[in-house]
């Protein structure tokens, strides 16, 4: 199976109801859990500061591999190869990197394999690329530059062919810089010092509504900061549109639109897809860092309706979509975090649509504190298990959990 058939991060984040009107399932599948608590698994490094998380097929083997970053301790960038009953980690950058959340894939040079991407926090003002050994992996990644000037923190990353010349760009935050940037990838990306970067949109901090759950946000939020990034093609035009702070971004006449989806969302997780059947695809927004709902909006005659999916969501920096339990309709897949001992009954869950925007809620895991979880084909059987990364919680730390099957 293809990676994009089992792994959409769009990515990679309501009629009206509740978390307490959804009707919840017990559990159809069983999930067998295995961690790095346990020792079933090594631990990336020694750090505590578990940044970004990214699924694709490294080594080309038709089993998803998963990269690991962390910002305090080398290795900074490691990966995980599945090897009989155990993943076998390699190392991809051996010194320590201030590696934010968010991260890409391409093959980027043109040689049939995938490239990753990484972008720097807030003590860095770079973006990352690194090239894939493949099919020699007792060789080094290498890692060049994307960019290396102007402001610092790029939250979030993604490719898409967003002006619909049939080539794929990287749209990345820079959140200091207040701005959505597109860079186009050059010709030669081994000897370009920098990839040619044009603005889509620019924030002010001067004057913007009150953010949805503005009491929960974290106290290093900066003011109006814009995060969370999706493609879909909102307008049916036939051309990938940006979705991202709380709007959608289109193409045409050379230059990109903003077009506003919701003005007091902005610091969230996004999502779209077609969860209501007909019309344009929907769009799902929810805090990141904070508490808040998750939000589903629907396009109707240019205004965009919000109604909850979820009242309260707390940390919910994992959102993705796909249809996991192969019934033709789109489902999420969310986490909650924990940062120390709070937030004990964070959830794990995938939230199974039925086409119409009513959702069923599945929990697979309670307690675990999970930022940028990814649900992906793990183990190469077909089906979707999940992938639990912490930021802080426990860390260094990683769960799996196997999908297998019905009890």
């Amino acid at each position: 199976m293809p990676d994009n058939a089992l792994h959409q991060s769009v990515y990679a984040d309501e009629p009206q109801f509740t978390l307490n009107a959804l009707d919840t399932v017990i559990l159809k599948n069983q999930w067998k859990h295995y961690s790095t608590e346990n020792g079933d698994l090594e631990i990336p490094n020694t750090g505590n500061q578990q940044t970004a998380s990214l699924v694709c097929d490294l080594d080309k083997d038709g089993v998803l591999d998963f990269v690991i970053t962390e910002r305090t301790q080398a290795p900074s960038v490691v990966w995980y190869k599945k090897q009989g009953e155990r993943w076998e980690r390699q190392i991809i950058e051996d010194e320590a990197l201030r590696i934010e959340a968010g991260s890409a894939h391409l093959d980027i040079d043109g040689d049939g394999d995938q490239d990753i991407v990484f972008g720097g926090e807030s003590r860095s003002n770079e973006v990352w690329w690194w090239e894939n050994p493949y099919p020699d992996f007792s060789q080094s990644w290498k890692r060049y530059t994307i960019k290396k000037s102007g402001k610092n923190k790029h939250h979030d990353q993604l490719f898409g062919d967003f002006d619909g010349d049939g080539a794929q760009e990287l749209v990345f935050w820079n959140q200091q810089a207040q701005t959505l940037f597109l860079a186009e990838i050059p010709s030669n990306p081994k000897t370009a010092e920098e990839w040619p970067i044009q603005k889509i949109y620019t924030y002010s901090t001067d004057s913007e509504m009150e953010q949805l759950g503005q009491e929960g946000y974290p106290s290093w939020k900066a003011t109006h900061e814009h995060e969370g990034l999706a493609k879909a093609d909102i307008d049916q035009d036939g051309i990938e549109d940006i979705i991202g702070g709380g709007r959608y971004f289109t193409f045409s006449n050379d230059s990109y639109q903003e077009n506003i989806i919701d003005a007091s969302y902005t610091f969230t997780r996004a999502a779209a897809g077609q969860f209501i059947e007909g019309g344009r695809p929907e769009v799902i927004l929810v805090v990141g860092d904070g508490v808040a709902p998750m939000m589903l909006y629907e396009w109707n005659e240019g205004t965009w309706k919000r109604k909850a999916i979820l009242e309260k969501v707390d940390n919910g920096h994992t959102l993705e979509v796909g249809d996991f339990n192969q019934d033709g309709q789109l489902d999420l897949f969310t986490a909650e975090m924990r940062f120390g001992e709070g937030n004990p009954d964070a959830k794990t869950r995938l939230l199974l649509g039925d086409g119409k925007g009513s959702f069923h809620e599945e929990v697979i895991a309670t307690g675990f504190g999970v930022h940028e979880g990814r649900i992906a084909d793990l183990d190469g059987d077909g089906d979707y298990d999940v992938l639990g990364k912490p930021y802080t919680w426990k860390a260094p730390r990683l769960d799996i959990w196997i999908n297998e099957g019905a009890p």
